[in-house]
């Protein structure tokens, strides 16, 4: 049995999504309202395989604002490994904070620790055996009459898996270098446990001729998949289930939001090219 769950990031959520194992994570959710003038921190907080770490801290802002999101500029960061490696990440400017002498690895679990106002906030990911873009290809499909009369392809993903590891999976679609709809799709271990390759087609979104698609595959943990499954939540809610919006629980604990992510990936891409 094969699953796919495809998301979108919404309004109400106030970090960029561009930029297991031994997890252990306390993950609140945390419901906001859209004209709340008491901003809450926000982090989108990475580190990738062979690259050091990436933060970026801001607030929200009440919705109907027109004002740029305030940065945090005066945080303290550091990120820790499972070796006991540690290290203080450098503040750059408008809230980026970046790492250079710790690096991702496979294997290790990592910490990262933000203290801001005498509060600290800390959270927990690890990084899992990439995956590797086997094939891709596409195949006619019928379309939703979005394209204005052009013929309408789907991708078609194969993917090795590493049965040997509880992994997840997240990919990114990018159209001609841009990022598409902020589209993703995320799969489970637990749909293909005993395949050594995984096969499949994402069936919300379509490519026409000539366009250039690049699939960026990223092997993530389980909180991480959590993570970005309630988004598919957030996405029925868009469709008009009427419960109340809410921001996916961090694993950077209570009042916060957004999330830290350890991940490697691999990307692949090609053109839709006449029959």
């Amino acid at each position: 049995m094969k699953r796919y769950i495809i998301f979108k990031a919404m309004f109400f959520l106030s970090l960029s999504l561009l930029f297991g194992g031994s997890l252990q994570s306390c993950e609140e959710v945390i419901d906001v309202d859209l004209n709340d003038a008491d901003p809450k921190l926000s982090v989108d907080a990475q580190i990738t395989l062979d690259q050091p770490a990436l933060v970026q801290l801001s607030y929200t802002s009440s919705y109907f604002s027109d004002e740029e999101p305030e940065h945090e500029e005066n945080a303290i960061v550091n990120i820790s490994d499972s070796d006991g490696n540690s290290e203080s990440l450098s503040h750059i400017g408008n809230g980026q904070y970046v790492g250079q002498l710790l690096r991702g690895r496979v294997g290790q679990e990592y910490e990262l620790s933000i203290t801001v106002d005498d509060k600290t906030y800390k959270g927990t990911s690890s990084i899992l055996t990439p995956t590797e873009i086997l094939k891709l290809g596409y195949e006619k499909f019928d379309g939703f009459g979005g394209s204005d009369g052009e013929e309408e392809y789907n991708v078609v993903i194969t993917l090795k898996n590493n049965p040997d590891e509880e992994n997840y999976y997240l990919i990114k679609y990018f159209l001609n270098d841009e990022e598409k709809e902020d589209t993703y799709s995320v799969w489970s271990h637990e749909y293909f446990a005993n395949e050594e390759t995984i096969e499949f087609t994402p069936l919300r979104f379509s490519f026409t001729k000539e366009d250039v698609v690049t699939i960026v595959a990223y092997s993530i943990d389980e909180g991480t998949y959590d993570y970005y499954s309630e988004l598919d939540e957030i996405v029925d809610q868009e469709g008009g289930s009427g419960s109340t919006p809410f921001n996916p629980g961090s694993n950077m604990g209570k009042d916060i939001l957004g999330y830290f992510r350890a991940w490697s990936f691999d990307q692949s891409s090609f053109k839709i090219e006449e029959e």
